[in-house]
């Protein structure tokens, strides 16, 4: 057995859920993608919900502090970008996929939202506005990774024109008018 099969499956898997979600993720789809049999991925990984369990998101790789913070924007969705060019998972995808299939969805929207604060929310000034301009950034994140993830929208679209043009409209949050509120 190669050390690293259990790497490889769970990375196979992280990318498959994040792209499909549970139910429609079978072992053999694991295999092919891990270039492993099924008997191996059920050796390494114990059970497709094992593997599920065990290939939740990885914790989004700290910004380098010599980053401006006028291109925040832009460094989050060149990330994304970055992430699908390499095929590497997706965690914006696989928190949304993580939700909708966990027995308990409300515990796992509050999980979300810490894990959104807990990255999102060092960029921003202190504001009356801060939280809902996080939960701002995460919807423009969300939409951007599921977009070009699970439906593959903007495909024909050149990637550094997308970084610039979310990077503005993130930068723009992140910046933002410290009005926004909710009514």
């Amino acid at each position: 057995m190669k050390s690293n099969s259990r790497d490889h499956v769970l990375e196979a898997a992280r990318r498959l859920f994040a792209e499909r979600g549970y139910p429609s993720v079978t072992i053999r789809q694991i295999a092919s993608e891990a270039g492993l049999s099924p008997s191996m991925v059920m050796k390494v990984g114990g059970s497709k919900a094992k593997i599920y369990e065990d290939a939740a998101p990885l914790s989004l790789e700290p910004f380098d502090s010599s980053i401006p913070k006028s291109e925040i924007g832009q460094a989050l969705a060149q990330r994304i970008l970055l992430r699908r060019e390499h095929d590497m998972s997706e965690p914006w995808v696989q928190a949304v996929f993580r939700t909708a299939d966990a027995p308990d969805p409300k515990a796992a929207r509050l999980e979300f939202h810490t894990w959104v604060s807990t990255y999102l929310t060092p960029w921003f000034a202190a504001d009356e506005a801060v939280e809902y301009r996080v939960e701002v950034l995460a919807c423009l994140m969300l939409g951007l990774a599921v977009g070009l993830r699970t439906q593959r929208l903007l495909a024909t679209i050149d990637d550094t024109w997308i970084a610039e043009y979310y990077g503005r409209l993130m930068q723009e949050v992140i910046e933002g008018d410290a009005r926004l509120h909710s009514s």
